[in-house]
C-alpha cells in the first residue's frame, strides 16, 4: 500500500532569514532617522572635556567680642587770665623855679647879626638870538661829490654857543637847496669853530647865532 506524500504549507515557503535581514534594516533606519530628528545641542570641545569648577564659600570664624574700655580722664586745665602788662610809672620831675626877684639895671643891646654875602639874584634865561664875533672860525672844504657835480648855495645855520664859546648844537635854519651842502657845513661848524660868548650885565652867557656859509665855486 502506498502512503501519500505530505502536501507542502504555505509556512514552509517563508525564507527566515531573509526576514530576519529586512528586519534589522528597517531597525537601522528607524534609529538613523530618529537621530537625524533630535536637536543638536552638543558642541565639541576642542579643550578636551571641560572641569566642573566648584565655588566654595569662605566663612571666617567667629571671634568672641572685644570689651571696650572706658577712655581715660584727663585733667581738666583751668585757662589762664590774659596777664595785664605792667607799665612802670615814671616820676615827673618838678619844674624849677626860679623865685629871685629881677632888677631893673637898665638896657642891653644886642649885637648886629652878620647876613653874609649877598644873594645873586642874576638870572640868564632863555637863550636869544644874539650878533656873536668869531674867534676860530675856518672855511669849510667842499664836498668832493658837490665839486664834482657843480653844486653850489649858502646854508644859514642856528648856533647854540654855550658861556666858553663853543657851539653845543647846530640846526639848518634855511637850506642851499643841497643836501651835502647842508651836511658838510653843520659838521665843520660843530667841530671846529668858536665863538665869543654873549654878554649880559658883564657876565657870558648861552645865546644863539646865525651863520651863513656859503659854497661858491670859482
Amino acid at each position: 500500500m502506498t502512503r501519500p506524500l505530505p502536501h507542502p504549507s504555505h509556512l514552509d515557503r517563508i525564507d527566515t532569514q531573509r526576514i530576519a535581514g529586512n528586519s534589522l534594516a528597517l531597525l537601522v533606519h528607524a534609529l538613523a532617522f530618529a537621530v537625524l530628528m533630535m536637536p543638536s545641542a552638543w558642541e565639541p570641545n576642542p579643550l578636551g572635556p571641560r572641569e566642573e569648577t566648584v565655588l566654595v564659600e569662605y566663612v571666617p570664624p567667629r571671634l568672641p567680642p572685644v570689651p571696650l574700655l572706658p577712655l581715660p580722664q584727663l585733667p581738666r586745665v583751668e585757662p589762664r587770665p590774659p596777664s595785664t602788662p605792667v607799665v612802670p610809672t615814671q616820676a615827673t620831675p618838678t619844674p624849677v623855679v626860679d623865685t629871685t626877684p629881677v632888677m631893673n639895671e637898665g638896657t642891653e643891646y644886642a649885637e648886629p647879626v652878620d647876613p653874609g654875602p649877598p644873594v645873586d639874584s642874576f638870572e640868564t634865561g632863555a637863550p636869544g638870538v644874539e650878533t656873536l664875533a668869531y674867534d676860530v672860525h675856518p672855511a669849510p672844504r667842499y664836498p668832493r661829490q658837490a665839486l664834482r657835480t657843480g653844486l653850489e648855495g649858502t646854508v644859514t645855520l642856528r648856533v647854540l654857543v654855550d658861556e666858553q664859546g663853543w657851539p653845543r648844537s647846530v640846526e639848518i635854519e634855511r637850506t642851499s637847496g643841497h643836501r651835502e651842502l647842508d651836511r658838510s657845513a653843520r659838521e665843520h661848524v660843530l667841530a671846529t669853530w668858536r665863538f665869543h660868548p654873549a654878554q649880559r650885565q658883564g657876565r657870558a652867557i648861552s645865546a644863539y647865532a646865525l651863520v651863513p656859509i656859503a659854497f661858491d665855486l670859482p
